[in-house]
Order: C-alpha cells, then structure tokens, then sequence
C-alpha cells in the first residue's frame, strides 16, 4: 500500500502512531525495519524521535547518529523492547554498513530498527518506508510504503 501525506512539524506524533499502528498488526520472527529517505533537514530525525515516543522512550533521549552511525534505546512498548537508530549518511558503499554489525538487531522481533538514508544500505528489506519532501519550512509531504510482498 502506498498513501502520500501533508504533515506539519505538531502533526509527526499522529504519522509515527499510524507507523506504529502498521508495525503492530504484522507478526513476524524478526525486527521490524522502517526505512528513512528525504533530503537533508526533512524530517527524518524528527520523525524518529516522534516515533520513538509511541515506544515509550522520552523524545529528548533521541538524537541523530549522524557521527557514530547507530543509536539504541530501550522502550516501554507491549511489543518493541528496543530502538535501533541508524544513520547510514556517511557511507559511500553498501559494504561499509558492516560495522555497525545489524544482523542480531534485525532477527529479534522485539526491536524496531530505523535507517536513515537507507540507500546507502541496499541490502536492508523494509516493513515500512518513509520518503520526506520538504513542501516550506512547517510542512513535509510523506509518502508511506508498506505491505509490499
């Protein structure tokens, strides 16, 4: 499915309980991955820490890992246990995302995993994909991806 929506800065908290909602309603063995794109200040931290907060984790906590390429928080979610944060930014080849060394994050079912220019990374396979387009500076279009087989 594929729907694009107007968003304001106030109105993120509403798109990440929607994700949260999609995340939810699919029971699978491993982690749940929600893939970021958008140019550079688009919303895709904002966002984050927006659906950080759906997880139960203080928005403040969240903060982008532009420099040490991968955060992790624990959240108080019925489901999700943790939040891995990824920002693939600063790659220039697939193969460097090794060091941030992903696979045991992505076989656990209790995580939800967030990657931030996921491009960068081609190997990853999404539940849920957000692309952000900056409309002026309160408003971000979003197009939403997710149930793709």
């Amino acid at each position: 499915m594929k729907e694009t929506l107007r968003v304001k800065e106030e109105d993120m908290n509403g798109l990440a309980f929607k994700v949260s909602e999609i995340l939810t309603s699919h029971n699978t063995n491993h982690a749940k991955v929600v893939l970021l794109e958008g140019d550079l200040g688009a919303g895709k931290t904002t966002f984050t820490k927006a659906l950080a907060f759906t997880l139960g984790i203080e928005k403040d906590k969240v903060h982008s890992p532009t420099f040490i390429l991968k955060k992790e928080y624990d959240a108080e979610h019925m489901v999700f246990k943790k939040l891995i944060h990824v920002d693939a930014y600063r790659f220039t080849h697939p193969t460097e995302a090794k060091v941030l060394r992903l696979e045991e994050d992505l076989k656990n079912p209790e995580s939800v995993v967030v990657v931030e220019w996921p491009s960068k990374m081609s190997y990853l396979k999404s539940d849920v994909e957000l692309e952000f387009t900056v409309v002026d500076d309160d408003t971000r279009e979003v197009t939403i991806t997710y149930g793709k087989e």
